[in-house]
This record gives structure tokens, sequence and C-alpha cells, in this order.
């Protein structure tokens, strides 16, 4: 990356942290441009070359944090951890990504835009099966669970967690989830 392209990345980074902060703080709707522009020390100009609209933030902030899960899900997969090592900490990635950003999760919900890509698309389902599929073949999984169960059941875990009124906290929450998962779906010796 050339150094016209690493400022052109330094600009849109500072635009998008001023318009989260602000759309946080006083709501999406109440945001202006200029707000975030004067927020981000450019001109309101500046804006348009990055972003058709306060919307489009959202749009890219959103897909950021998607692409760092399917970062982190490359990276597990070219990992030498066992299929329930992986599921664990393919599940701690997830809640971490989601504790650490719930409030982006958020204001993307409540303004009801077109759906991006979610984290758990079609990669995220392939990797799973794999893992499932890898963990039943050694003899780590129960093969008398069909792996569509334990996606749904797996899915449900984060689900679970996301929308618990436990007053657990979400990580110790999505931990003592995680080992029930992993109870039932461990091959018994």
């Amino acid at each position: 990356m050339d150094r016209r392209q690493r400022k052109k990345l330094q600009v849109q980074k500072s635009i998008v942290d001023v318009a989260i902060k602000l759309f946080i703080e006083k709501g999406v709707d109440e945001t202006t441009v200029a707000e975030i522009m004067e927020g981000a020390d450019f001109g309101i100009g500046t804006f348009y070359n990055y972003f058709q609209s306060k919307e489009d933030i959202l749009k890219y902030a959103l897909a950021e944090k998607i692409s760092e899960v399917k970062r982190s899900l490359e990276e597990l997969n070219q990992s030498s951890a066992n299929p329930p090592q992986k599921i664990s900490q393919l599940l701690l990635i997830l809640g971490k990504i989601f504790e650490e950003n719930q409030q982006l999760f958020k204001l993307y919900r409540n303004q009801s835009l077109s759906p991006i890509q979610p984290p758990h698309g079609p990669e995220f389902r392939d990797f799973l099966v794999n893992v499932i599929r890898e963990g039943q073949e050694n003899g780590e999984f129960r093969v008398t669970i069909p792996i569509e169960m334990v996606t749904e059941m797996f899915m449900g875990l984060i689900q679970s967690a996301i929308t618990s009124r436990s007053l657990i906290p979400f990580q110790e929450n999505l931990e003592y989830k995680l080992d029930l998962f992993l109870e039932g779906l461990t091959e018994k010796k």
C-alpha cells in the first residue's frame, strides 16, 4: 500500500471513528454530517469522497467487523487446534467481537438497514460444518447427532448469550453455555 492509500484509509477511519462516537452519543438521525466532519477535522466535502450517507458509515463499520471475524476464521482454520478447541475458540471470538461492538450492532439494527452478509454466512457455516465433521470422524464428537442440529444449537448459544437477562457477565455466560454444549457434543469414552 502506497502513502496515498494509507492517507485515504486514515481519513476514512477518522471519519468513521468520530461518526460512530457521535451516533452512540446522539443517535444517527440527530447527528449531522457537519458535526462528524468538524470532529474529524475535515471539510464537509471530504465526507462525500468516502461515503454517500451516514448510513453508509454504519454499513462500512459493520463490514469491517465481519471482515475481522472472517480473518479470525481463516486463522483458526489454519491452526493445529482439535475440533473441540476450534468450536470453543470460535464461540469465544464471536462473543468477544459482539461484546466489544454491541453499540455498533444496536445502531445498525435500529436503522433497519439492508442486511450485510453476516459473520454466520456461508463461510462461517462451511467452517463450522467442517469442524463438526472432522470431530465426528476423529471420534471426538458424537456421530448420533446430525451436523445440522449441532450447527443450529451452536448458533442458538450465541443468540442465547446475546439476549440473556442473566446477571452473569456476557463472556462468562457464553463460557458456561459453551461448556454445556461441548459436554453434550463430545463422545463419551
